[in-house]
């Protein structure tokens, strides 16, 4: 009963926090990321790096196989993706909290339609996401279904949804949802600029060596045909 209280309430606090990082990108919520207390662009440049390195360093250090079997031995199995979840929606929520604004305009969409179109790429983006992650079976993604199925295997690898166009379709959502913003300022260009570099360098080197190790030729296989980011793209990998 603890295990499955922890996942849930894992989950629940994941899920909120990245329901207001999305109010938050567009300032749409009560702390957005152009709201609060400018300091000078050299303090809060600073600051916000510190922030988003210590998010990218430990993400990235917690996904790895290593990392998962140390922590194996500290909590229960069951509660290891869990711990992730948690972990992860914690600093989305510290980089909400202490996020120094830098509203400095770079590009303002200001014609109507002009708005709709990028607040429709930002939902693109997210439900791109979702789907991502529906089609790889949401629950075993946050963790709820270890926790309350301790028999369940973790799902097999397949081509299903969007993963048929794009290796990693969460990325993709996740970088078409960072740029696609009416009101570009300085520091959201930094967030957007520092997530799209960290996330096209943890998943094309880290995760995909990962997944290779893992799976084997039938990833290579995958990798041969599958671009990673942009369905069709002329960078598709040709190794």
């Amino acid at each position: 009963m603890t295990i499955r209280l922890i996942a849930l309430s894992a989950f629940l606090a994941a899920q909120a926090t990245q329901l207001y990082f999305i109010g938050f990108l567009q300032n749409w919520t009560p702390k957005g990321i152009d709201t609060g207390t400018a300091a000078s662009i050299p303090l809060a440049a600073i600051g916000n790096c510190a922030l988003l390195a210590l998010f990218g360093l430990l993400h990235s250090l917690m996904a790895r196989p290593a990392f998962k079997q140390r922590l194996r031995r500290s909590v229960p199995a069951e509660l290891e993706r869990s711990v992730y979840i948690l972990v992860s929606g914690v600093q989305l929520a510290m980089i909400v909290a202490f996020w120094t604004p830098m509203p400095a305009p770079l590009w303002t969409v200001d014609s109507r339609w002009g708005m709709l179109a990028v607040l429709s790429l930002f939902a693109l983006g997210n439900l791109l996401l979702i789907w991502a992650i529906r089609s790889i079976d949401q629950w075993h993604f946050y963790g709820l279904r270890q926790a309350f199925s301790p028999a369940a295997q973790e799902p097999p690898f397949s081509m299903r949804g969007p993963y048929r166009h794009v290796r990693h379709p969460i990325q993709t959502g996740l970088i078409i949802a960072l740029w696609a913003t009416p009101s570009m300022t300085v520091g959201h260009a930094l967030l957007a600029g520092f997530l799209t570099v960290y996330g096209v360098i943890a998943t094309l080197f880290l995760e995909e060596r990962d997944l290779v190790n893992a799976m084997g030729d039938s990833y290579c296989a995958y990798r041969r045909k599958v671009s990673a980011l942009i369905p069709f793209s002329i960078l598709r990998s040709r190794r």
